[in-house]
């Protein structure tokens, strides 16, 4: 496994138990759009990568090292991590609120380095962008 950061990371820290948020599935998506025979625009999301989060709750890799991050059509591209919370809860025993947690975020500029810290607790959650 590579120790190499990626493009756009992740962090997941449980603030109920003051512990790295180990093992909870991680996936990462971009929007996409198409036109339809109506000249409206759809809106759907291609899965670009799907980790797990390691003993200190961190995603180094969540964009293979065979995907460019490009923009689309001169705009900022948008991405969604989605974090598989509820198996992390149900192992500890403890029910959450949320099944998962959806970050959806813009990316301007590609050669930039995006980090997505998640603080988690069975009853709430926050997300800022990190370092």
């Amino acid at each position: 496994m590579s120790t190499s950061r990626g493009p756009i990371t992740c962090h997941v820290l449980d603030s109920s138990r003051g512990m790295p948020g180990k093992n909870i599935q991680v996936r990462l998506e971009v929007r996409e759009y198409s036109d339809n025979f109506n000249e409206e625009q759809t809106e759907t999301w291609k899965v670009i990568g799907q980790t797990y989060t390691n003993d200190d709750g961190r995603c180094q890799n969540l964009v293979p090292s065979d995907y460019k991050i490009t923009l689309n059509n001169n705009s900022n591209t948008i991405f969604r991590i989605t974090f598989y919370t509820s198996k992390y809860f149900n192992e500890l025993g403890q029910k959450s609120f949320y099944p998962y947690v959806q970050v959806i975020f813009e990316i301007a500029d590609p050669n930039q380095h995006y980090h997505v810290p998640l603080l988690i607790s069975p009853f709430s959650y926050t997300t800022y962008r990190g370092s």
